[in-house]
């Protein structure tokens, strides 16, 4: 199989020898061989004369949420622009001179993954100042063959949520830039470079490829897989594991009775994961070296397994054990107060519907219904 990359570096490099690029990319930026990108433009002779670093920076070494400066690439001295910090969107300046502008990085296939947003407002500024736009295309590595969860409402935008998107879209990077062209009428000189050899059923271990981490919290397809679900818990007040070795296997709280936790949540019976009692503590972030009680779960089936219904689930069984302790995290959104869970999964619906009892089962019909919706809608938008 061959990557967006691998295929651009050979088949187009010449053509754009002589243009002013820009490349919006980070750690995951490297070909089947795990050379960098940038490093490979530069033997081929093309004009890179910018860099753009996206959430975690330009090396993806940065933590979750925090905020990354302006730099300068220490072996080829080259600008690097940050767009998660003080900015999210280029500025006019920061498109001055360029021809074209690439993008090059490993996404997750979520709706709440930031990176998606650093391309679509990349991409609406190319369109805005006449710059070609190029995506290289990779991997989804969690398939795009499964589309589910709700869609975002237009009241709950924001960095980790927009564009309509279903929670998991079932779309590649290259097909999502096509649908955001499209459909949102950015009217972007988009151009998608296609891998050669993908299939829409591969997960990312079955490409062929080294697994390549997309963000400090994602060590492992495995922990991908879990993390479709479990970002939504952290929209509550307890650790998802950031901090410790294994982010998104490891759920708790200083609060929690972990047998009580599991013996209710083994009594849904989900498919394609497993699970343990576990204590840990998280040496960062949420609940920082406190001593954590909960639960580190296995994947045991990547095709069976329903990460959306697990963490709604878990969420139902935390209130029911523990409703003393157990709140929805929110925070301050224009002076009003909002939830950080709302956000994540889409709209209010279904944080009042889980404080009235409701478990995974009541949203089934509803989750089919819109990530059908939203299938439907997106296929004419593959490239495979």
């Amino acid at each position: 199989m061959k990557l967006g990359l691998d295929v651009f570096l050979q088949n187009y490099s010449s053509k754009f020898k002589g243009a002013s690029i820009a490349l919006i990319t980070n750690s995951t930026g490297i070909n089947g061989e795990l050379r960098r990108n940038i490093d490979l433009f530069l033997e081929r002779g093309l004009r890179l004369v910018k860099l753009f670093g996206p959430e975690h920076g330009i090396y993806g070494a940065a933590p979750d949420g925090a905020k990354v400066s302006d730099a300068v690439d220490s072996r080829y001295k080259i600008p690097v622009y940050s767009l998660y910090g003080d900015r999210t969107r280029p500025t006019k300046e920061m498109f001055e001179n360029l021809d074209i502008v690439i993008f090059d990085i490993q996404d997750v296939g979520l709706r709440f993954y930031t990176y998606i947003y650093t391309m679509a407002y990349c991409m609406e500024e190319s369109a805005k100042y006449g710059i070609k736009f190029i995506v290289l295309d990779r991997p989804n590595p969690i398939n795009c063959e499964i589309v589910d969860g709700p869609v975002i409402r237009k009241d709950f935008e924001s960095f980790v949520g927009g564009y309509g998107l279903a929670l998991r879209y079932g779309m590649t990077i290259g097909e999502l830039a096509r649908y955001l062209n499209d459909y949102y009428k950015m009217n972007a000189d988009l151009m998608v470079i296609p891998m050669d050899g993908y299939a829409r059923s591969y997960f990312y271990d079955e490409t062929g490829l080294l697994w390549n981490t997309p963000s400090p919290n994602l060590p492992s397809l495995e922990h991908t897989l879990l993390y479709i679900g479990f970002c939504l818990l952290e929209g509550v007040n307890l650790s998802v594991g950031r901090g410790t070795v294994h982010p998104f296997k490891y759920v708790g709280a200083p609060w929690i009775d972990s047998q009580r936790v599991y013996e209710e949540l083994r009594k849904f019976n989900h498919p394609g994961v497993t699970f343990r009692e576990r204590v840990f503590v998280p040496a960062a972030f949420k609940l920082q070296n406190q001593v954590c009680s909960g639960l580190e779960f296995f994947v045991t089936d990547k095709r069976k397994i329903k990460p959306l219904h697990l963490a709604i689930d878990l969420i139902y069984v935390l209130k029911k054990v523990h409703p003393e302790s157990f709140q929805w995290d929110s925070y301050f959104h224009d002076e009003s107060p909002r939830y950080y869970f709302d956000l994540l999964i889409g709209n209010d619906y279904y944080r009042k519907a889980i404080e009235e009892g409701a478990t995974s089962k009541d949203f089934e019909s509803l989750w089919q219904s819109e990530s059908q919706q939203f299938s439907r809608l997106s296929i004419k938008y593959r490239l495979y």
